[in-house]
């Protein structure tokens, strides 16, 4: 076997470092002194409170001794200096041991990452600089170098270098060198290495002292439920005092940061020099203008975070979160730059000169991702990611399920429109995957307004009593068929060979079979729970039916337009909303199973063993399709009305124009791997062809009726009962208002929510 290309050395460094000159060595000098002289006098200043306080008091009690023990007018002396004494002891406060806040981080070593080391060492022998004693990586998005062990490694000169596994995960490898090249170069300038770092490390020391707070500082922001008003204003007088007592040191941060903005502006634009001297200046603002993309990213991957902690769902790797998202966003960019005309950077990179030390990267391939230099950078991106839930935000990873990205559905579906309309109208007491139809028997009651009026007024009025325990019934129900589909798609992983914990599951071990019976378990949950919701839903039901009625009831001339408007295509909505909702269940198995196709479709990349996953593939496409045709023979012989060409169409000609394909099959008995990951390839793009379209036009169009006919029966109810009071004892509220509700309620305080109105007498 051939050995590894490695690059070769040139006989003599080249210099991509810029020359420092004797200036700008005595400006690092005088701005380091001048930096470490601020520090001095402010311990100065606090040393000579303190003497002159001492003195004041020796005054005092001598005084007190000459003319008697107790004087009134020694009271204000001593309240002055007690007074003093507290904002003395806060004036110690930034003065204290602050080492730099711990955040996740795993130590790589040359016998892990031999590529990425040799990189490093490269770059180091060429800028004439001491490699760093240690690499770490972690969750920021951001390479930096600092001295080992702070301020006091400054007198060893030995440093350290963090890598944010975001932004490996969004640059390439030459991009990485450049990087690389712009951080180590702090170390290439011989002696004035230490007043660089001195620069840097003071003024970052000056910033975490002025904004870091202790845990006890930080919950005085946040005002207890029951706080009375003195106890708010000491709260806030003492707050205000501590800032008081920071401003002198404020102060002389401020005064640090204005003497470093010279120098910090040029070991900026040193390091920048180096970089581009690497990679050349077109590339290197190419790689500058992806880094500013992934404050959006962070900012993206922790509203993601927030949704998943209430979902029970974290992203499993953040890094290949804000990647996603950068790529996602550098794409829209480079459309607008496209259609504006502007000249592509590649074309400007060919006319210009290659930098000084192209020869050092020129063995990496422009468009190799930087992550191609590290091994397994996708384990141990998931391994960061792990421990920064754990230690840095406080999460119990066994109360969570860890999920891809590629893995999620129906994730981030709260800003859908028609999900939205269905949600308001409800106040949250709908499921959008289950049926609000064909649980009430027909009314035999009469159909006249007052009627139908008097139903949906007493429907309200029920649902102010059971509807807060009703929405918790219905998100546990929503939970164990959120957990079974887990459960499901990780039996699948684990019956095609992949690696399952345990541990997220609270399962014996990670076979498919104990995954399976936990799945079991979890839809035997979902059974018991049917009866008592539809037991509520029926209710729900007969308001929205004579919502329903009082549109198709009424006289034209009761309606305004839009009502007329809406009341032309009613029978063609409810027809498509009837026959779809009776093959509902099915669809929900069909959802569960997809789930898991979906899940084990996303691993192919990584499979090991063909065997394996062909025998997971027929574990679970063959059930699908026998759904996807059970849902079709439900709604067999149902019409779609809105047929474009004029023509009789059926729901299933809609839905499925192409029709049903021949059950895919294959053979577990080939010895020829290859022959077996093609079978499972094309098993896998078949089904994924049928399937997949015919489960989005499915919930696409069962989701337009719901909120169709939702948006119908809420906009007939403010037309004939009116707006906000509606003609009822209380409003339908949304489902984070139900507990502001019984509050009010409990308070018999009509005025403590807008929705809440006494019952008029009769």
């Amino acid at each position: 076997m051939s050995a590894p290309h490695t690059p070769q050395q040139p006989p003599k460094p080249v210099r991509i470092a810029p020359w420092r000159g004797p200036l700008q060595f005595g400006l690092l000098a005088v701005t380091a002194l001048i930096s470490l002289v601020l520090q001095f006098c402010y311990v100065l200043l606090v040393a000579g409170l303190f003497g002159w306080m001492c003195w004041q008091v020796y005054q005092i009690t001598g005084q007190m001794a000459r003319t008697g023990v107790f004087q009134w007018r020694v009271i204000p002396e001593l309240l002055k200096f007690a007074f003093m004494g507290v904002t003395w002891v806060f004036m110690l406060r930034p003065l204290r041991p602050r080492p730099k806040t711990a955040k996740v981080a795993l130590q790589i070593t040359a016998a892990t990452q031999p590529q990425l080391f040799e990189l490093i060492h490269t770059l180091c022998w060429h800028l004439r600089a001491q490699p760093p004693v240690q690499v770490w990586l972690d969750t920021t998005i951001s390479v930096r170098s600092s001295m080992f062990g702070g301020l006091v490694g400054i007198l060893t000169g030995q440093t350290t270098l963090h890598l944010g596994l975001p932004v490996i995960s969004v640059i390439t490898a030459r991009e990485l060198a450049g990087l690389l090249a712009h951080e180590l170069s702090h170390n290439a300038g011989g002696f004035s290495t230490i007043f660089i770092h001195a620069v840097r490390e003071m003024n970052a020391w000056f910033f975490r002292a002025v904004m870091e707070r202790d845990p006890w500082e930080m919950q005085m922001h946040d005002a207890p439920r029951k706080e009375s008003k003195s106890h708010k204003i000491a709260r806030q007088v003492l707050r205000g005092w501590m800032w008081a007592a920071k401003i002198p040191f404020m102060l002389f941060a401020i005064a640090s940061r204005l003497v470093s903005t010279a120098t910090l502006w040029i070991i900026r634009r040193t390091a920048d020099q180096c970089g581009a001297n690497v990679i050349g200046t077109t590339a290197s603002a190419r790689m500058w203008r992806k880094l500013d993309l992934l404050e959006d990213a962070w900012k993206s991957a922790c509203q993601e975070i927030r949704r998943g902690v209430i979902q029970h769902r974290l992203p499993e790797n953040l890094s290949l979160l804000m990647a996603r998202h950068v790529a996602k966003t550098a794409k829209d960019r480079n459309a607008v730059r496209a259609e504006a005309g502007i000249k592509t950077e590649t074309e400007n990179e060919k006319d210009a000169k290659p930098p000084k030390g192209a020869a050092l990267v020129e063995y990496l391939s422009p468009a190799q991702p930087a992550a191609a230099v590290m091994r397994q950078l996708v384990d141990l991106s998931r391994q960061v990611t792990y421990f920064y839930y754990q230690h840095d935000l406080g999460l119990n990873l066994h109360e969570h399920r860890m999920v891809a990205d590629e893995e999620v559905i129906h994730q981030n579906r709260r800003e859908e429109e028609s999900l939205l309309v269905i949600r308001r109208y409800f106040g949250g007491l709908a499921h959008p995957e289950r049926a609000m139809c064909g649980l009430g028997s027909t009314p035999s009651t009469s159909t006249a307004r007052v009627e139908l009026q008097r139903e949906i007024l007493r429907v309200r009025d029920e649902i102010v009593q059971w509807g807060p325990q009703f929405k918790v019934a219905l998100q546990e129900w929503n939970q164990a068929w959120q957990r079974r589909r887990d459960l499901e798609a990780a039996a699948t992983l684990s019956l095609a060979g992949f690696t399952v914990s345990r541990m997220q599951f609270g399962t014996e071990d990670a076979s498919p079979t104990s995954l399976r019976a936990e799945a079991a378990r979890q839809r035997m949950v979902m059974e018991h729970m049917e009866g008592p919701l539809q037991e509520r839903e029926r209710v729900l039901e007969s308001r929205f039916a004579a919502a329903l009625g009082l549109l198709w009831w009424s006289e034209q001339a009761d309606l305004n337009d839009w009502l007329q408007e809406r009341r032309k295509d009613l029978p063609a909505w409810v027809t498509i909303y009837e026959a779809m909702t009776g093959a509902l269940p099915s669809f929900r198995e069909l959802l569960t199973t997809f789930f898991a196709f979906q899940t084990l479709g996303a691993k192919f990349a990584n499979v090991d063993d063909p065997s394996a996953f062909l025998t997971a593939l027929q574990s679970v496409v063959p059930k699908m399709l026998n759904l996807v045709r059970q849902i079709i023979s439900t709604m067999d012989g149902a019409p779609y009305p809105f047929a474009g060409n004029g023509r009789a169409m059926t729901l299933n000609e809609h839905l499925q124009p192409r029709g049903m394909p021949e059950m895919p099959a294959g053979s577990l008995m080939s010895a020829d791997v290859a022959s077996m990951r093609a079978t499972g390839l094309k098993m896998a793009s078949e089904a994924s062809e049928t399937v997949a379209p015919y489960v989005d036009a499915f919930m696409s169009l069962y989701h337009r009726a719901f909120a169709w006919l939702a948006e119908s029966a809420e906009r007939t109810e403010m037309h004939f009962l009116g707006a906000l009071s509606l003609g009822s004892a209380t409003e339908i509220l949304l489902p984070d208002e139900f507990t502001t509700q019984r509050l009010g309620m409990k308070s018999k305080s009509p005025d403590a929510i807008a929705a809440w109105k006494p019952p008029v007498a009769a």
